[in-house]
């Protein structure tokens, strides 16, 4: 490594700021991983050292200024059983939810701010209700008991009826109309996912793919709510979020172009979009339980908009768009990041697959590592991943494949890889890996990816033996019935309806399709990391798959759930990545793991 080279130490306690809410005051709330996990913090204008606010040795999330101070939510070693508390302006923090075990979920604050809407399991159930927790009296209130998993969408002005989604799904998203009463009203009940949210002015719109590949923005009337009254965004390509100002005339956009968003401000009247200038081409941040809607933020007077901005080689902090102002100092920029170069494959079936490569641009093979994302209702986007800019730096380039069944390339290509078809998409990964051979741009080959990604990790494993020299598997399913036995309830069904059922016509497909049952060709040193908290993929599936395998290393975190977030555990979890990998393809201390000039 030469002196110019980040550490991995470096690459791997990069800061974020991110989740921005401006403030009735004109200050700023923020979350940030500062102190090594996310927590709050406060700003009273740009540039100064922020303040933190309620600290705590586990995640907490700010979600809204309410009536008595600030809302907020918070979990324990990772495990996503969301809590809701209010901190006072004096620092006094009160507990808004009392069952542990229920998970709360879609918080929304009323019109009045003495109300949130939410979605909960009390004791930790299969099914969701939908609830109205009154924040003085703590008292809550449910509208809708059904089964399923139900999500609070919005809430009409007048604070009288709401908006909901269940969700069959990632991909299938029935949007309703909600009452007091728990009648339900279908909006657009013909589209794949409807997400219907009032504006502040009255009119009701709906993110939603109806008659459509992509998902766009309509209005819809309230009183017939079953197909869209006008479509305000309906292009060829998704909408990421719709952030309507406090007045409901405009609303910021973000639309997935590939790699980067395109950020606009939309005429809610007139349907006319203007591009927004952003610090730089990337994307509003997002991460496993933070989407991109939570990521953009008005000021409550509608003046300002602030973002959470990211690029390929800058982590994300809070910018106000329109002045160009960047509020929060978090990020810090590495020398040896690369920009990642957009490009395609043919898979087995002629399927244009496509990619982004992380690479040093000088025309040498070097070591090369196929990083698969999570989903599989995923994509691989231009964010900032310390752990693929660590890899790159240090010697091992870095080829990330959007394998069919990735979203932001329309309805059709995410629904090649249901069920029955499974491995197809596999199938897609390794002839990323034999179009890297094939090329020449890599020497040896790794496999690498978390949750879903650690599932297509292993079975690239087994659908090829031979092509892979090692991998790395975080957080991923070994076995479709070990997980769908000892996952939490309320993600079976949802996970069923795309995975396939584990107890019905998909039964011997979901066993065929687990790497577990041919764990024995697996060839490649493997390493493989879980969070023990972990309620999405359970730590059973790491710890069957180490056993397994014939050459492999278990790292678990004690105090993690599905992904590893605390920087303490990141460094050493991804530090023996690097040397795990680094080890087994061959780099050891040689000038092609440093290279003889900074990576560029």
């Amino acid at each position: 490594m030469t002196s110019m080279t980040p550490s991995p130490e470096q690459f791997l306690t990069v800061t974020r700021a991110f989740r921005p809410l401006p403030t009735a005051d004109g200050g700023l709330v923020f979350g940030s991983d500062l102190a090594g996990h996310p927590q709050v913090y406060r700003l009273p204008r740009p540039g100064r050292w922020p303040e933190r606010l309620a600290p705590s040795g586990d995640r907490v999330h700010a979600l809204a200024e309410v009536e008595g101070g600030l809302l907020l939510r918070h979990d324990q070693g990772g495990n996503e059983t969301w809590q809701l508390s209010l901190l006072a302006a004096d620092g006094g923090l009160r507990r808004l939810t009392q069952d542990a075990k229920a998970i709360h979920q879609s918080v929304t604050p009323a019109p009045d701010r003495e109300r949130v809407g939410l979605g909960r399991n009390p004791g930790g159930q299969v099914d969701f209700h939908l609830s109205v927790l009154d924040l003085e009296a703590g008292r809550l209130e449910d509208w809708l008991r059904r089964d399923g998993f139900w999500l609070w969408a919005g809430w009409r002005p007048d604070g009288k009826q709401a908006t909901c989604v269940r969700m069959l799904s990632p991909t299938r998203l029935e949007g309703y109309l909600l009452d007091p009463d728990g009648t339900l009203t279908p909006v657009l009940p013909a589209a794949r996912r409807a997400i219907p949210r009032w504006a502040p002015d009255g009119r009701l719109y709906a993110e939603t793919d109806f008659e459509s590949e992509f998902v766009g923005l309509a209005e819809v009337d309230p009183a017939q709510p079953r197909e869209p009254r006008r479509w305000l965004l309906h292009v060829q390509h998704d909408l990421e979020a719709f952030v309507p100002d406090p007045s409901g005339r405009s609303a910021a956009v973000a639309l997935n172009q590939g790699p980067y968003d395109q950020l606009s401000l939309l005429d809610l009247t007139t349907g006319r979009s203007t591009p927004l200038k952003t610090p730089f081409p990337g994307i509003v941040y997002t991460d496993n339980v933070s989407p991109a809607d939570q990521n953009l933020a008005w000021s409550p007077d509608g003046r300002r908009l602030f973002a959470a901005w990211e690029g390929p080689t800058r982590p994300a902090d809070v910018y106000e768009l329109r002045r160009g102002t960047r509020w929060t100092q978090a990020g810090t920029e590495l020398g040896g990041c690369v920009e990642p170069q957009e490009t395609d494959y043919r898979s087995f079936d002629g399927l244009e697959i496509p990619a982004l490569h992380f690479f040093r641009r000088d025309g040498r093979p070097r070591p090369t590592l196929v990083w698969f994302h999570g989903g599989p209702e995923g994509q691989l986007r231009a964010g900032f991943n310390q752990a693929v800019q660590m890899l790159v730096a240090h010697g091992i380039d870095v080829f990330a494949p959007n394998v069919r069944g990735s979203t932001g390339y329309g309805v059709r290509y995410f629904s090649l890889d249901d069920k029955e078809l499974r491995w197809d998409s596999v199938r897609d990964g390794v002839e990323a890996g034999r179009h890297l051979k094939a090329t020449g741009a890599a020497s040896r080959l790794a496999a690498m990816g978390g949750s879903y990604g650690g599932f297509m990790t292993l079975a690239v494993l087994i659908e090829d033996p031979e092509l892979w020299d090692a991998a790395v598997e975080l957080v991923g399913i070994s076995d479709w019935h070990s997980f769908f036995r000892n996952t939490s309830g309320w993600r079976r069904a949802v996970r069923a309806a795309e995975y396939g059922d584990p107890e019905g016509a998909e039964a011997e497909v979901l066993a065929e399709f687990s790497p577990l049952r041919r764990a024995h060709v697996i060839r490649a040193p493997l390493l493989v990391i879980h969070g023990r908290n972990d309620v999405r993929v359970p730590v059973s599936e790491a710890e069957q798959i180490s056993q397994a395998a014939r050459e492999a290393e278990l790292v678990i975190f004690d105090d993690e759930g599905h992904g590893i977030v605390k920087h303490v555990n990141r460094v050493k979890a991804y530090s023996r990545a690097l040397s795990f990998l680094t080890e087994r393809l061959g780099l050891g201390g040689s000038a092609d793991a440093a290279g003889s000039e900074p990576p560029g």
